[in-house]
């Protein structure tokens, strides 16, 4: 069992993620209209989409 790690303990913020603008993709979170909103922002340019992939 030594070095195995179970799928649902990885952790996001482990990975390191860049947009195709060179700016690290963060995720942020907001309350709207009763519900929480996640979304993924560059933070150097500060576009942002829905999940990280729509950034890459």
């Amino acid at each position: 069992m030594a070095g195995k790690i179970s799928k649902n303990a990885r952790r996001e913020g482990a990975q390191d993620l860049t947009s195709r603008w060179g700016g690290k993709i963060v995720m942020k979170s907001t309350f709207e209209n009763g519900k929480m909103r996640h979304f993924a922002v560059c933070e150097k340019t500060g576009h942002q989409g829905r999940r990280p992939k729509d950034l890459m």
